[in-house]
């Protein structure tokens, strides 16, 4: 069996692929790399690697890598490796930083191509289609030899859902609303017209309730005080095992994410694996996920992160203090919510189908989590022949 080190940090979601029954390789990692919001160090490092005088300098993180393993593993950072690796790529800019200029300095340029080029970078694994069809105009050519894939993050089903459950679930009295923002995402995901709009559906409606998690130390005292004087919210800290958020979104009927940052929108794949319908916006790669009037409603992002194209904006990726953290508001988007919440809350067999509409597109290829596994299991035999 082939034996595969991963290299780099990694989003919690990799826990499931890693402990796979199916898939025929063996995983190794840290488990310290392991992290679903970052830490205070990781924050600092971040900062640190962000800055300009490193734009200028075209400097990219390397990482280098002498494991007793058969194939290297890394998540979007190129390795100094002895043996062959594969990246797996939330989006293009995530190889420099998420730092549009670096890789277009003089020296930027060279370092990206050279990595690029290593005899050793055998595949490019994209998280989602929106990745791999900008990845080379927003960084850099692909060289041949390297096999190149779409195999979208691997999320079991959830075991405390079914169809039948869903079905009861939608014709209960209580609407129950979910909103996941990690970090320091809070704002730019769109809590604030979140808030405003339940306020608003309240005032309507008292059946419908709503849960916030999220990294309550990471949003503004004020926020929080305010949140908490809210009739029918719940706020919780972002602490949940897998297992509990699997409950959590087993208990709920929508999913909230009108975000304006997302390059694919975990949460919302999570979502629709326990059949919940996503009222959020048209970002990137989340309407490979939900399809407006079909499982969920889109709108327009208040700031276009990426463009309609999907490739990044500079006049709000450079100016994300004025932008996407600003914390102005958008009434459009408050109006859309009310008006999406209020119809499902009033045409329980629209929620109903909706729901198994998120129920079933997770059960199919290329969401369902044998489809995936199947991918990788390619991969692996790829890699294997190379």
């Amino acid at each position: 069996m082939l034996k595969i080190y991963f290299a780099t940090r990694v989003r919690g979601f990799f826990r499931q692929l890693f402990n796979a029954e199916s898939i025929s390789a063996k995983f190794e990692y840290d488990n310290s790399k392991v992290y679903e919001t970052n830490s205070l160090v990781a924050k600092l490092k971040n900062k640190f690697g962000r800055s300009k005088i490193f734009d200028l300098l075209g400097i990219i993180q390397v990482i280098k890598c002498r494991q007793s393993a058969d194939v290297y593993g890394s998540f979007n950072r190129f390795l100094d490796s002895d043996k062959p690796y594969f990246i797996y790529v939330e989006n293009p800019t995530a190889l420099f930083h998420y730092r549009l200029g670096r890789n277009k300095s003089t020296l930027g340029k060279k370092k990206i191509t050279k990595a690029i080029n290593s005899p050793n970078l055998r595949a490019l694994i994209f998280m989602s289609k929106a990745c791999y069809n900008t990845f080379e105009s927003v960084c850099t050519t692909i060289p041949q030899s390297v096999i190149r894939k779409t195999i979208y993050p691997y999320i079991p089903i959830n075991p405390l859902v079914n169809r039948n459950i869903i079905v009861e679930k939608s014709h209960k009295p209580e609407l129950r609303l979910l909103y996941v923002a990690q970090g320091i995402r809070f704002i730019s995901k769109g809590g604030l017209e979140i808030i405003d709009a339940f306020r608003k559906v309240r005032d309507l409606y008292d059946n419908i309730s709503l849960i916030i998690i999220t990294s309550i130390k990471d949003v503004e005292n004020k926020i929080i005080d305010e949140i908490k004087l809210i009739p029918g919210l719940e706020l919780h800290d972002f602490k949940f095992s897998f297992k509990e958020m699997q409950q959590i979104y087993a208990d709920s009927n929508l999913m909230l994410q009108p975000t304006s940052d997302d390059s694919f929108g975990l949460t919302i794949l999570e979502g629709i694996k326990s059949g919940l319908p996503i009222i959020g916006s048209r970002l990137y790669a989340i309407p490979e996920i939900v399809e407006d009037g079909i499982n969920g409603y889109l709108c327009d992002p208040h700031y276009w992160f990426f463009d309609e194209n999907n490739i990044p904006n500079p006049k709000i990726w450079n100016n994300r203090r004025n932008t996407i953290y600003s914390g102005n508001k958008s009434d459009k988007i408050i109006n859309f919510l009310v008006n999406a919440i209020s119809k499902l809350n009033n045409n329980r067999d629209i929620l109903e189908q909706m729901s198994l509409a998120s129920f079933e597109k997770a059960n199919k290829a290329p969401f369902d989590q044998t489809y995936i596994i199947d991918q990788w299991n390619e991969l692996i035999i790829e890699l294997q022949n190379k």
